[in-house]
């Protein structure tokens, strides 16, 4: 029994293990990123944080099939279903559009440097 009820149906498939715990400490960055209280202490700290995140977004093996057919899949709408799907590669996308729209060029700078 596990201690309360719940509708099978209203479940996500929630990520656990590190996966899940890097994907709450991105969308936690993301979240701070935009409070104007934290902002000085990202500036920072912009190119440590952005080539860490990097890291995040290289394509695993098993997805590299799907990436060779579709090149632009970062490019997507984010109504697709592709941004849709919550996981680690699409955080990462909002966390670097979080600092590109809170820090601008340097934000763009720093990931050229990274690029």
């Amino acid at each position: 029994m596990r201690g309360f009820e719940s509708d099978e149906d209203d479940e996500i498939d929630e990520p656990c293990g590190i996966k899940g715990m890097t994907l709450q400490l991105i969308e936690l960055l993301t979240t701070l990123v935009q409070r104007p209280n934290v902002q000085e202490v990202v500036r920072q700290g912009v190119i440590p944080l952005l080539m860490t995140i990097s890291s995040y977004m290289i394509v695993e093996l098993a997805d590299e099939c799907e990436y060779i057919h579709d090149t632009n899949i970062f490019l997507h709408d984010r109504t697709e279903s592709v941004f849709k799907l919550r996981n680690i590669k699409n955080q990462c996308v909002d966390l670097f559009s979080s600092l590109i729209e809170c820090f601008g060029d340097l934000a763009v700078q720093s990931i050229l440097q990274i690029i």
